[in-house]
Formats: C-alpha cells, structure tokens, sequence
C-alpha cells in the first residue's frame, strides 16, 4: 500500500469529519492496512495531514491552472464567471476541494499558523495566475477599471465569499450571494466606477 492510497484515504476522512473527528483507524481500515502500518509512510497524525494538505493545494492550483488556460482568451465577464461557477462546482463534487475548504476554515488549533501559512502562500498563487487576465484585460480594453491590483484583490475577495457560503451557507443562498455580488463586481470594474 503506498504512501498516495493512505493521502487518498486521509483526504476523505479529514473533508467529511475535519482532523479533529478524523480517525487513523479508521483510514487505515479504509486502505485495508492495520492502524500500525501508516507509521511505515507518516510520523503520525500530523505528518499525514500536513502531507495531504501539501497534495491538495498542488492538486487545486493545477486544477485552477489548467481550467484558466482553457478558458484564458474567452470574454473577460465570461472568463471569470466560469471560475465562480467552478469554485461552486467543485466544492459539490470535489473531495479535494471539500478538504481545502474546511482545512483553511478550520485548522486544527495546534497546527493554525502551519496551515494558514501554507493557505496564504496558496491564496498568493492563485492570485498571481488571476493577475495575468486582468492585465490582459487592461491593455485590450475590455474593462474601463485601469488598477490591476485592485481588481484582482476584489475578484479574490469575492472567491472568499463563495468560499465562505460554501461551506457555511445553503446552496440557494451561495447562488443568491453570487448573483448580487457578481453583479456590483462586474458592473464596477467594466463600467469604472471609483
């Protein structure tokens, strides 16, 4: 059994019941090892949470990544209103994403700065490969907004926020919370109101 089937065991584990209610027994159940044989591959319970928080944020940002290469020379409106609908999507049909989300929601106490460290740096990424398009945007016209930054800064704010419905929120109000926000957003930076 290798070290990447305990990762996958532990990944659903953590998402459905958060590192505190996750049990090595029970992920070790799940791989068919005893509890004894991760100690083989991990330290511990800390080492295999960390070494899979470290492989879900390479797997999202590749996973981001490659859906903004897909979608990089589309209409800037519909571009980023893709990745939205994305982030949604995902989170109802992405274990990895589930994890992500709870983990840089609720770290656990004794492993909070590690984790929110590693969620900054992540946050930092993704905000860089959004920064690209915007650019983009600036110097073919397609918004009247000029500060690159701030757009990019606010478009991460409002991924915030889905994020934040998403995991606290229902799906009708993450979808009511995305029409008005995406709307004052979008007609902010397209139509330059500052």
């Amino acid at each position: 059994m290798s070290a990447q089937k305990i990762k996958e065991a532990a990944l659903r584990s953590f998402a459905q019941y958060g590192f505190e209610g996750a049990s090595l027994a029970v992920i070790a159940d799940e791989t068919g090892l005893k509890k004894q044989s991760i100690y083989a591959h991990f330290e511990g319970k800390d080492d295999l949470f960390l070494q899979t928080l470290k492989s879900a944020a390479e797997k999202e940002l590749h996973k981001l990544e490659v859906f903004l290469q897909s979608h990089f020379e589309e209409p800037l409106h519909d571009f980023l209103y893709k990745v939205l609908l994305n982030y949604i999507d995902r989170y109802r049909n992405d274990c990895n994403m589930k994890f992500w989300l709870r983990v840089s929601f609720f770290p656990p106490s004794h492993l909070h700065h590690t984790v929110i460290d590693y969620v900054n740096k992540h946050i930092a990424k993704v905000d860089l490969l959004f920064f690209d398009r915007f650019l983009k945007a600036v110097e073919t016209n397609e918004v009247r907004y000029q500060d690159i930054e701030s757009m990019t800064m606010a478009f991460s704010s409002l991924i915030d926020s889905i994020c934040v419905e998403l995991v606290y929120g229902s799906k009708e109000r993450t979808e009511k919370k995305l029409e008005a926000s995406w709307r004052i957003y979008w007609n902010g930076i397209a139509d330059n109101f500052s």
